[in-house]
């Protein structure tokens, strides 16, 4: 099985507090060189601050500064002080909470200060919890008091500010107060019933938002928004040969098609069916078409769970779509694709592109992290998880013995798996 992945550094951290900050001091002089050699401004708290780079090399450099970063923060906290630090972070993000619900991000203006008196009357909260919420997260640096009384943007409150979708991803509604109730009433269950959010609001989340629109379009858009921060399409893209296809691909899930859509600019010789259970995301993907992609890519309505009907295709893609379901759920979609892939010529691929979760240590904690927020984010939510590469190959084989993973690509947030199915 041919396996790609980024260069991570598994190894046993260093202790040692000088040589930490050695490491420190040279792998941020190797960032200033790398930013002014490619012209980019060095970032500042100012609300003008450049955007960093996403290249290779500098999420190279930035990993090994950041890994060196926080190992010796929390080795001079030690123990203690790091604990009370972060057992405290629920009354951080409370505090964000209510910035995101009021939108403190949109009243405050884009390119100047205001009171807080005056935040908190167009907010309809008192001028106290006003100020204090404000105060807290001015600690992260989010937004900024330039003189007493007074609040504007910071680089960060800006980015919310100019970003709609972004404000929606934070004001995401949470239901992790109720996760403890929730494991302790199913200690040995999880799916979308036995999920902190049911436990919370009495209703399963895909229920929950198809019975209230207006919190259904701020979902959409919070979706959006968290793909924009850390979701791009260059796995997809760039690990696997697009030239060697020819034909139709079928985007299980699709949504809207927004990944169709891109795919067809790239690969002009192909052609797409886009598949989603709901009318309203197929006919706003419909709406979304550009000329340039009419007669290319089509809308069929189809729920994934029931056998696939299309055969002669020249790929299958689920993306972002098996995180949603415990396994149970993915054994079944899993095994709904084994007609379409019957129907069509040996070899073709069903591309999964999720998540893949690494081994335990095998990347940098604040990496790893990320990706252990999202699986513990889907446990909340739907009862669900995010899978290592193993995980993915015992589910496929549960679905179908003849499932055979080709190789597995894991670049970030988003991984790339390519399974044929065995004639």
């Amino acid at each position: 099985m041919a396996i790609q992945k980024s260069n991570r550094n598994g190894a046993a951290p260093t202790t040692d507090l000088v040589t930490l900050a050695d490491n420190i001091a040279s792998q941020t002089k190797a960032i200033a060189q790398y930013l002014e050699a490619n012209n980019v401004e060095p970032p500042s708290f100012s609300p003008a601050s450049s955007q960093l780079p996403n290249t290779a090399e500098y999420v190279a450099l930035y990993n090994s500064l950041k890994t060196s970063l926080q190992d010796l923060e929390r080795l001079v906290d030690g123990p203690k002080r790091w604990l009370r630090s972060f057992v405290c972070q629920g009354n951080d993000l409370a505090a964000l909470q209510v910035a995101f619900e009021l939108d403190f991000f949109g009243l405050v203006p884009a390119a100047e200060e205001i009171s807080m008196g005056d935040l908190a009357a167009a907010a309809g909260l008192d001028a106290d919890r006003t100020a204090r919420v404000l105060r807290m997260l001015t600690t992260h640096r989010i937004f900024q008091e330039p003189r007493a009384g007074f609040v504007a943007h910071s680089a960060t409150s800006l980015v919310v500010h100019n970003d709609e979708d972004l404000k929606c991803a934070g004001a995401y509604t949470s239901a992790s107060p109720s996760t403890t109730d929730c494991l302790r009433a199913s200690p040995y269950e999880s799916d979308s019933i036995h999920s902190p959010f049911n436990t919370r609001h009495g209703v399963p989340m895909f229920r929950y938002y198809a019975e209230r629109p207006r919190e259904a379009a701020r979902f959409a858009k919070a979706m959006t928004g968290v793909a924009k921060l850390d979701r791009p399409i260059t796995e997809l893209r760039d690990f696997f040969p697009w030239e060697t296809l020819s034909g139709t691909v079928v985007d299980v899930g699709g949504g809207n098609g927004h990944i169709s859509r891109a795919l067809a600019l790239d690969f002009p010789h192909l052609n797409f069916i886009v598949q989603d259970g709901s009318p309203e995301m197929l006919a706003q993907g419909q709406k979304m078409l550009p000329p340039a992609l009419q007669g290319r890519i089509k809308y069929m309505q189809y729920d994934f769970f029931s056998p696939q009907p299309l055969r002669d295709v020249a790929a299958f893609i689920i993306r972002q779509c098996t995180h949603n379901w415990c396994d149970r759920d993915v054994v079944n979609i899993f095994r709904a694709f084994v007609p379409g892939l019957e129907g069509s010529k040996p070899g073709t691929p069903l591309l999964i592109n999720e998540a893949v979760l690494p081994e335990l240590g095998a990347w940098p904690a604040h990496e790893e992290r990320l990706l252990r927020q999202m699986d513990i984010l889907m446990l909340i939510g739907l009862g669900a998880k995010q899978r290592t590469r193993a995980e993915f190959e015992d589910l496929l084989k549960q679905a179908d013995p003849r499932y055979e993973v080709k190789s597995v690509s894991v670049d970030g947030a988003l991984g790339l798996l390519e399974v044929h199915l065995n004639h």
